[in-house]
């Protein structure tokens, strides 16, 4: 590459080294040692990385759509029937845009937008409105994300684009809840998903986004013709690295902290991400970038890719511990804004769905616990929804980032035996709307048949952490982690008699803690156990309390697992004298 008429080596760097060179996944033989054989021919030649509204940053976009549709099989579209209303943008330059109704037979191809909605007002269709957008209205009245979106629709040579703000009518629940029922199709059969990773809200263009990583500028002594030049690493969008940013946080895209964003750059066959340092391409075949680096997050999950219907579920969790980490503008949206992916699992295994869990695989599901270290999601607390929107043994029962448990069941050590020690009897999803993997109503519920034990004493919180609590459990004095903060109530037991039991209280965790009453008990249901070869292993429970509603039934308020190991005194409890029993879980 050449500058100033002298030869210039570009690699990355970290910000605060010239010397740490990033040499991943980038084509060696494009090298200053191919042109000249210089001392410097271990330092591959990289690209700069152009500002999103340039021409080298649509050139880039259009060459990677040329080589997807041309040679990636496993991008093949059929172009079924488009989403009920889009947005026709016109050819490049027309500044009147119209919201059009497509006919049953069209088969036009569309371009999808993934944005933030944000805070302030904008534009979006509404039942009042509805025919004069139809009628048409200048482009300049979108929102700017949304125009930079219809911008670059129309440099493709596209027409139409697929907003969700103006394509569903918002103030309608019968069409919101038809339209939000097909996000996996929606953005499965987009021909393109733009993602404005950029932008926090939708008036914030991508487009003009400025920022680009810090460039470094070395000139060699003695050689007056070379200039290495290092630029600092993207850390963001599928640069993102957890593990590394301990300690060094990233400021993330904004779009990788909303929830409803997380699907919509899981379905798409193919997206065009624009992150805050460069552009970000994915499909079903490849991922790139503009500066060439190796992908390192785990953000992008390949649903698709899994081998095996274990790897999917293995898929699935990781993408809930993901998900739960993120913020929604409405609380109830928990399960609409991951309908889509959920929606894609069970058409890959026929899985039946159980409000945020999979029913073949129910016992491990249920062993979800909340995770109490999430250092990237600022003012996350753990609480309560203020409204009702899953039931207790759901992970959308609470406002939380959560673990799964069945990723670890993935790569089972060998000496290592699973049992289920409950199954489930019956289950009754109450659906709120007509999505089936959408909204529930209070009263859902799942019949368990195991066993269990009553009038476990609780006391507590313990010092020593969030929602802890000891407990004697089998002779053993132990700590248990509730899902969240409990607090004592009182009711009449079916003997007549006053009982204390603990529920999940409405208390935010900044609020300080909740002192339990003396007496308060809870039960203790065995869910499963881990056998290893030498005779130690695990027993997992799921600590219920008596239902506030339903004094009949229980609901969860954590899950516990206890180490066993004989030889060391810390004995498995035995449960063989206690029927089996049915209980009901809401």
């Amino acid at each position: 590459m050449q500058a100033d008429s002298r030869q210039v080596i570009k690699s990355t760097a970290t910000a605060g080294s010239l010397r740490s060179l990033n040499h991943q996944a980038v084509n060696f033989a494009n090298s200053v040692s191919a042109q000249s054989g210089s001392a410097y021919a271990h330092v591959p030649v990289l690209p700069d990385i152009k500002l999103p509204y340039s021409k080298e940053s649509l050139d880039y976009l259009k060459t990677c759509l040329k080589i997807c549709t041309e040679t990636h099989d496993s991008c093949n579209q059929n172009l079924p029937p488009p989403p009920k209303r889009l947005l026709h943008v016109g050819a490049h330059g027309d500044d009147t845009v119209k919201l059009y109704e497509t006919p049953d037979d069209s088969r036009e191809p569309y371009v999808a937008l993934s944005y933030c909605w944000g805070k302030s007002s904008v534009l979006k269709t509404e039942s009042s409105n509805i025919r004069l957008l139809k009628q048409g209205f200048s482009l300049k009245q979108l929102p700017a994300a949304v125009q930079d979106a219809a911008r670059i629709t129309q440099k493709l040579g596209l027409r139409y684009l697929w907003v969700d703000a103006l394509c569903i009518i918002q103030d309608s629940k019968e069409d919101w809840e038809e339209q939000s029922a097909k996000m996996c199709s929606i953005y499965e059969n987009a021909y393109l998903t733009i993602i404005a990773s950029s932008s926090d809200a939708a008036d914030v263009s991508f487009l003009n986004h400025g920022a680009r990583p810090t460039t470094f500028q070395y000139h060699v002594p003695g050689k007056p013709d070379v200039i290495l030049a290092a630029r600092a690493e993207c850390k963001n969008g599928h640069h993102f690295d957890l593990i590394v940013g301990i300690g060094n946080p990233v400021v993330l895209d904004p779009t990788m902290t909303r929830g409803w964003t997380l699907q919509e750059s899981i379905l798409p066959t193919r997206a065009i991400s624009y992150s805050t340092d460069e552009l970000q391409w994915h499909c079903r075949s490849i991922r790139s970038c503009e500066c060439q680096s190796k992908a390192k997050d785990q953000q992008v999950a390949s649903i698709l890719a899994g081998q095996s219907h274990l790897e999917t579920l293995g898929e699935w969790d990781r993408l809930v511990r993901i998900y739960s980490q993120r913020q929604l503008t409405y609380p109830e949206d928990k399960f609409p804004a991951i309908s889509g992916i959920g929606q894609l699992v069970h058409k890959l295994t026929g899985w039946r769905y159980l409000a945020g869990l999979w029913e073949d695989h129910l016992i491990y599901q249920l062993l979800w616990e909340r995770h109490s270290f999430h250092p990237f999601i600022e003012g996350t607390d753990t609480s309560m929804p203020s409204k009702y929107r899953a039931p207790s043994f759901s992970w959308a029962s609470i406002e939380c980032p959560v673990i799964t448990f069945t990723t670890s069941l993935n790569a089972p050590e060998e000496d290592v035996a699973w049992y289920e020690d409950a199954r489930l009897v019956n289950s009754e999803i109450l659906l709120s709307g007509v999505d089936p993997f959408g909204r529930v109503k209070s009263g859902s519920s799942i019949t368990m048949e195991g066993r269990l034990v009553q009038g476990v004493e609780l006391r507590g919180p313990t010092e020593d952490g969030y929602a802890t609590y000891d407990v004697l459990l089998g002779g053993r004095d132990l700590t248990f982690e509730a899902d969240i903060q409990l607090e004592t109530f009182c009711f009449t037991g079916l003997n007549g008699l006053p009982q204390r039991s603990a529920r999940r209280s409405a208390r935010r965790a900044d609020q300080g803690p909740i002192e339990l009453e003396s007496g308060t008990t809870v039960s203790v249901f065995l869910l499963a156990h881990a056998r290893n070869s030498d005779g130690t292993g695990t027993q997992h429970f799921l600590f219920l309390g008596a239902s506030p509603s339903n004094h009949n039934a229980y609901e969860r308020l954590g899950v516990l697992m206890m180490g066993c190991n004989p030889q060391a005194g810390f004995n498995w409890l035995d449960f063989g004298d206690i029927p089996v029993q049915r209980i009901t879980l809401l």
